[in-house]
């Protein structure tokens, strides 16, 4: 679970140390290929409609 959290980390900006010994590179490289994923998806696809605005309630009061 560290190993995934380092991409994050290292995107946020914080410098980040594991020793070798519980770096899991297989788990790296899953969490990189999501990362990408995810920001492929979000650029990718346009915007969706615009949302619908009501029309603004008159202040003026009827006597």
């Amino acid at each position: 679970m560290a190993t995934r959290a380092i991409p994050t980390l290292l995107l946020a900006g914080y410098k980040v140390n594991c020793i070798p010994e519980v770096f899991d590179e297989a788990a790296y490289q899953q969490a990189v290929h999501d990362i990408r994923s995810a920001a492929t998806r979000q650029t990718t696809h346009p915007p969706g409609p615009a949302a619908a605005t009501r029309p603004r309630a008159s202040t003026r009061r009827a006597p």
